[in-house]
Formats: structure tokens, C-alpha cells, sequence
């Protein structure tokens, strides 16, 4: 295809972010827990490391050093699932956390063989509606204190782990079989991510990583800023650009930064001040403003304004006025916060006079001729956009909602120059490409 009647870029959406660690915690808890890339437990108490064996047919089958080992993070939320393979089908393991009785890790282990297995957890302190096998661990060494469950055929372990944060008290009466599934888990976890818009796509790294990225964030929210790298969100302690970025996308899913109410203990408003004089000082003379400073200097307008402090977001984007143009986000998608902000840049690209660009600098050669969608993406702090394309042809049909006061400007920028509207719905068919 020729670009005569725009631009398509050529980017890579090909990143596979596989960390060797798991954040796995509730919203704000204060508390977290790192699941490894074998299923190995660690809180972040200093308590020992919980690992798991299993007895199958044959022998005992250690997933810490076994080849035949899966991990998969389910929808990119933090509900961790390992499996292990043994004779006649998998061992797997499955890791969340619940907010119930002060806050637990739930490990369930399913056995999807066809014959009886027993796993072994090296940790004593664990909860269970049963009671560990008397004979204990034949066959294999062990950590003093580990203990053994029967695992049948087609059915699941459930245990828990009691949260760093816990009392002795809280946990007595616990019943781990009515405690949430999984599958509510992934659905509850889903539903506070997308909360802050989400994009579908055809390259399927996209979603699964913004919903990582974010549920890391909630997570990591009651933390020190200082423990926010834990996830994969970047250095937000020493990284200007992350840590504004990370707190829109808080802000996005419905945290509370200030008030009595706030559920993160910092001064985010003096702090935000700080990191955008830091940007506007390193960038007063740049010929060209990096793609992710402008789009923080995005952020912290929203996260002024959703805290109330109006004139500091106005001074932001007199400011950001006065910085010479931005350069255009890499071809690569990052693996960090910026992730979430390089997807939608390429899809709604906020600018400096405060109107939008849909696909603004052409839409990339790998989605052509797929159906896009995009969701309560945010265009300010007052707006969100919603559309979908759909192909006639050669040439993409755009179906748009905007949310908020009424009189924001659309366009599409280089995918068609002749289209834009102020109008809150509509449908259009734009140039497209020429062949």
C-alpha cells in the first residue's frame, strides 16, 4: 500500500513482557506477596518462602527446577497459574489474594490427571478446611514443618496464606472453600482495571499488559512511592515521567489521592509539583519534547484538576505551551507505565489546544483491514473517548461517543485531514489509504 492518502505507521506491539515476578496483593492493602516464575511464594513479611511439590505416579516432581513447568498470568491480573507437568496430565497451581479476614494468599491446587496425586507445601502456618496427611512427606526432603495434602483425580486443594498484615485473631474461623474463586477474582480485578477505558486490538500483548501495569499500581497504591517499582510501573521513586503517569492511571480507576478518605499516605499534590517543575527545567531548552514528558505533563493536568487544584493545572499547560513540539512515540512499545500511554497515544492523542486526534498519525500497518475498538480512553480531565473502525474496503469507518461537557474537536489527523467534528456521536467514513 502507498501513503498517498496518509500515514500508516509501522510499529511493533510484539513486546511479551514475562517478569521472573508476580505482585500479588488486594487494592491499597499495604501488603504484598511475589509470586516466581515456578509458583514459589514470598511475602513481604521476611517469613519463609512457601514452595510446593508433587507426588505423582512416579515420583516427586519439584516445579523449581522441572522443564515441563507453565506459568501464564490470567488476563494479565494478578490470579497466577502454573502447571506442572505429570504422568497422565498437569498439576496447577493457582495464586491470588482476597480481602477476607484482614487480607489472605490463596493457593489452590487442581489435579487434572488421571490419577491421585499429593502435593506438599513447606510451610506449616497454612489455612485448610483439611487436615494434612499424618504420614507427612515419604520420599523427599523437606523443610522441617512441611505438610502434605491428597489431591484426588479431577478435583482442587484449596489453603491460604494469612497476609503480613494480619492478627492471629482474624483468621481463626476462616472457611478457605467459600472464600472467592479464581474465576471471581480474574472477573473483579477486570472490571477495576477497564474502569479506566481499555482498547482491543489485534496484537494480543496489549491488553494483558495494561491490565498488569494497573493492577501492579493498585496494588503497590498503599506502599511507600519508594516500593512502587516492586511491579513492573518503572522507578516512580526517581522517574518524574512514571510516577505521574501511575497516578493518573490511579486517579483513572478510582483511587482518592487526597481527603480523609485518601487511600495513599503522601502529599501527592506537593510531590506532583515538584516532578513537573523537575520536567519543565530538564526540557526548557529541547528542540524536540519527548513523547512521554508531554503526555506527563497530560497527566498531571488530569490529576490537578480531579484534586481540585484548577490554577496548578492551568500553569501546566500554559507551561507546557510555551515547550517546543513533541516527538512522536517510538516504534516499540515500552514495557512500563508508558505502555499504557504509548497504545493510547497511537489511538487518542490529546493536544496542546485541548482538541483530540484519532489515529492522528495513521493507523498501524499491523491493524489494517482488523476491527479497533477504543473505551472511555481519556482525553483531559473532563473527557473520555469511545470509538470503533470498521472496514469498507480500503477505507475505515469511525464511530465515535465523546463524554463530558460538549464543544471538544475531533480529527484524524494524517488517516483522513479533512474530517473533524465537535459533535458528541457520530459515524463517518474516512479517506482511508490508496493502493
Amino acid at each position: 500500500m502507498s501513503n498517498t492518502q496518509g500515514v500508516i505507521s509501522s510499529i511493533s506491539l510484539s513486546a511479551r513482557v514475562r517478569p521472573a515476578a508476580h505482585v500479588l496483593g488486594i487494592r491499597g492493602g499495604g501488603w504484598n506477596a511475589i509470586v516466581n516464575e515456578r509458583g514459589s511464594i514470598r511475602l513481604n513479611d521476611g517469613s519463609p518462602v512457601l514452595d510446593w511439590h508433587i507426588a505423582a505416579d512416579d515420583r516427586w516432581h519439584d516445579p523449581s527446577t522441572e522443564p515441563s513447568v507453565r506459568q501464564t498470568r490470567r488476563a494479565g491480573v494478578p490470579v497466577i497459574e502454573t502447571r506442572l507437568r505429570i504422568p497422565g496430565g498437569d498439576a496447577i497451581q493457582r495464586v491470588y489474594a482476597v480481602a477476607d479476614a484482614g487480607g489472605l494468599v490463596v493457593i489452590e491446587i487442581t489435579n487434572e490427571s488421571t490419577l491421585p496425586i499429593a502435593v506438599a507445601f513447606t510451610r506449616p502456618d497454612l489455612i485448610s478446611s483439611r487436615t494434612p496427611s499424618p504420614r507427612g512427606a515419604q520420599g523427599i526432603e523437606l523443610p522441617v514443618g512441611s505438610v502434605v495434602f491428597p489431591v484426588a483425580h479431577s478435583s482442587t486443594l484449596r489453603v491460604a496464606l494469612s497476609a503480613p498484615l494480619n492478627v492471629a485473631n482474624e483468621t481463626a474461623n476462616v472457611d478457605v472453600e467459600r472464600l472467592p474463586s479464581f474465576e471471581q477474582l480474574q472477573k473483579g480485578w477486570l472490571k477495576a482495571v477497564e474502569q479506566a477505558g481499555y482498547v482491543i486490538v489485534p496484537e494480543g500483548a496489549v491488553a494483558p499488559l495494561v491490565a498488569r501495569l494497573r493492577s501492579d499500581a493498585l496494588i503497590l497504591s498503599g506502599h511507600e512511592i519508594e516500593d512502587w517499582g516492586i511491579g513492573a510501573g518503572g522507578d516512580c521513586a526517581n522517574d518524574p515521567v512514571a510516577y505521574m503517569l501511575t497516578l493518573q492511571e490511579l486517579l483513572r480507576m478510582g483511587e482518592k489521592l487526597t481527603g480523609d478518605s485518601a487511600q495513599i499516605r503522601v502529599d501527592h499534590a506537593a510531590r506532583l509539583a515538584q516532578c513537573v517543575e523537575t520536567l519543565l527545567k530538564d526540557h526548557k531548552k529541547s528542540s524536540v519534547l519527548p513523547w512521554d514528558v508531554e503526555r506527563a505533563l497530560f497527566a498531571a493536568q488530569f490529576v490537578f484538576a480531579r484534586m481540585g487544584e484548577n490554577r496548578a493545572a492551568d500553569d501546566v499547560a500554559a507551561a507546557q505551551l510555551r515547550m517546543s513540539s513533541a516527538a512522536e512515540p517510538p516504534n516499540v512499545m515500552p514495557t512500563d507505565i508508558r505502555a499504557i500511554a504509548w497504545v493510547e497515544e497511537k489511538m487518542v492523542a490529546v493536544q496542546r489546544d485541548g482538541s483530540v486526534r484519532i489515529f492522528g498519525r495513521g493507523i498501524p500497518r499491523l491493524w489494517l483491514g482488523a476491527n479497533l475498538e477504543c473505551h472511555r480512553v481519556s482525553a483531559g480531565p473532563m473527557h473520555t473517548v469511545s470509538f470503533g473502525i470498521r472496514w469498507h474496503g480500503e477505507k475505515p469507518a469511525l464511530l465515535w461517543e465523546v463524554s463530558g461537557p460538549a464543544g471538544v474537536k475531533l480529527d484524524a489527523g494524517l488517516c483522513d485531514p479533512t474530517w473533524s467534528s465537535v459533535e458528541p456521536t457520530g459515524e463517518t467514513l474516512l479517506l482511508g489509504f490508496a493502493i
